[in-house]
């Protein structure tokens, strides 16, 4: 069966169908198809953009070192530049290239973490490197580096310095494992629920959310109670994201309709509708007469969303 897929995507790389030729590339990238290097290198001068992107992070996946050069040009980099510029283009940052450069940011991104993967020493190694640093504005740039670059190896250091006195350093910490998606880190992610900092507790929140580990989702959903609105609105964010409708989940955005801030409001609305808790619907409309201009508006497309739901005929009252 494997060697049948794999000739199949040998063939997809030379599809002029753009949907085709992307999912060719993810797949050449997941089974890393060293055959499929060639049509990757094809597929980097595609137009759309979306092929580039996914040509040049199965190049990266392939350990693909011819493609080095190709990647560069890309880039648009120098020697001289090539570090500053693979970590600007990895943050994903839209002025990242050079002037008159055209190249889409999530392009530009996807090539500049290939060659990270293919040569570390451009710049993870020396990122890594300044993780020793004792120095707390070069440990928070360290660690968003290694985030963007997908630096999986400096994980383990990352937890580490969750527990740092510096508040700024936890949430660096909590912001970068994060993005990198870091199972290892959910119990001590877990822990910074109750960090005295609400900036620390929020960034905790925002990188669980990013995990979707579902050990966490009671231990955000009880974040609904935070001193902090912003806390609680990130919160309520997370837990629209569930993909569940269990009552722990759903009782915390329900009590969230009734929250002093109107941004807690809102984004409690918002993920209701995102999970089509038909059940809120009454709860929804009457915030139609919320003070709040924008509360005003999201109950209105919630109560959209979830009036169309209960009209379905599988509809179940979810609570």
């Amino acid at each position: 069966m494997a060697e049948d897929i794999s000739k199949v995507i040998l063939v997809s790389l030379e599809a002029e169908d753009p949907n085709i030729l992307r999912a060719a590339c993810i797949m050449a990238g997941n089974f890393k198809l060293t055959q499929a290097e060639r049509g990757l290198l094809k597929a980097l001068t595609h137009k759309a953009w979306q092929v580039q992107m996914e040509a040049a992070r199965a190049l990266g996946r392939l350990g693909a070192q011819s493609a080095l050069p190709y990647l560069r040009r890309m880039l648009k980099v120098s020697d001289a530049d090539i570090r500053q510029k693979i970590l600007t283009g990895a943050a994903g940052a839209k002025g990242a290239g050079a002037e008159g450069d055209e190249l889409n940011p999530e392009v530009r991104r996807a090539c500049a973490i290939a060659i990270n993967s293919l040569n570390h020493k451009i710049a993870q190694d020396a990122l890594l490197s300044a993780l020793d640093s004792d120095q707390p504005t070069l440990l928070s740039a360290a660690l968003a580096g290694l985030a963007n670059l997908e630096c999986l190896e400096a994980g383990e250091r990352m937890i580490a310095l969750l527990d740092n006195p510096d508040p700024a350093l936890r949430r660096a910490a909590a912001a970068s494992l994060g993005k990198l998606r870091d199972d290892k880190a959910i119990d001590k992610l877990i822990a910074l629920l109750a960090d005295q900092d609400p900036e620390v507790r929020k960034e905790a929140i925002i990188a669980l959310n990013h995990l979707k580990n579902k050990k966490s989702l009671p231990h955000i959903a009880r974040t609904m109670d935070d001193s902090s609105p912003e806390v609680r609105r990130v919160c309520a964010i997370a837990l629209g994201n569930a993909q569940t409708k269990e009552i722990q989940i759903v009782q915390p955005l329900l009590r969230g309709l009734d929250d002093r801030e109107a941004s807690v409001r809102q984004a409690c609305l918002s993920s209701l509708a995102n999970l089509k808790v038909g059940g809120a619907l009454e709860a929804s409309c009457a915030l139609l007469a919320d003070s709040h201009d924008e509360v005003a508006r999201q109950a209105a497309m919630t109560v959209v969303v979830l009036s169309q739901y209960r009209e379905r005929p599988d509809y179940e009252k979810d609570f």
